[in-house]
């Protein structure tokens, strides 16, 4: 059995899901013969917060190189604004970003997911966890977004970028619009999961 971790914050957790499963959940199900998923996402943590930890944890589970495989999603929680400012300057969102990559490509063969959209016109979101007021912009995703596929193109790790085609979704707004607005509803994370199931990259790690 091929043991994948999947790594990230509150959107890899599965918030708002009714069903609890997430995305990974979700992706990982029709697999359940040939895998063993570990859900590794933890609400509110900036990527520094997730770098700190993702690594040890990956090695706790994954015991061989090519038993393995690790599923990287980039939350938001860096680019939201308070106050006017993105809690994380660019520099050290880029160095943090490259050296998550560099990190957990050693362990077993990596892939990366992109940011999600949200509904902007109901920000700010209030986080119950961190007790700020978060402004999430999707202009800002986007920008982040061609970063992230920048720099996995850049340490050879696939990248999927599914902020533009969720963002054209009728679908997944509504399944924002009937959660929180930042986490979609299960309906929603289905239509993450069906994406990428469909991705080569995926289907190679989950098939090798």
């Amino acid at each position: 059995m091929k043991r994948i971790c999947f790594v990230g914050a509150s959107t890899t957790e599965g918030m708002g899901d009714e069903s609890g499963a997430g995305w990974p959940g979700r992706l990982s199900h029709p697999h359940r013969d040939r895998i063993i998923p570990y859900n590794l996402g933890v609400g509110g943590q900036l990527l520094s917060e997730i770098r700190a930890r993702a690594a040890a944890e990956c090695r706790a589970r994954i015991l061989e190189y090519d038993l393995g495989g690790i599923v990287l999603c980039s939350g938001m929680n860096d680019i939201a604004r308070v106050d006017g400012q993105s809690r994380t300057p660019m520099r050290r969102l880029q160095e943090a970003y490259v050296g998550l990559l560099q990190e957990l490509k050693e362990i077993a063969p990596l892939i990366a997911i992109g940011p999600f959209p949200t509904l902007t016109a109901r920000m700010p979101y209030h986080s119950e966890m961190t007790g700020l007021d978060l402004d999430f912009r999707n202009d800002d995703i986007a920008k982040v977004d061609e970063v992230y596929k920048t720099l996995a193109a850049e340490n050879d790790v696939p990248y999927l970028a599914v902020f533009k085609g969720l963002r054209a979704s009728d679908a997944y707004a509504a399944s924002l619009d009937q959660n929180d607005s930042l986490h979609p509803n299960g309906a929603g994370y289905q239509l993450v999961a069906e994406k990428i199931a469909a991705w080569e990259p995926w289907q190679q790690l989950v098939s090798a």
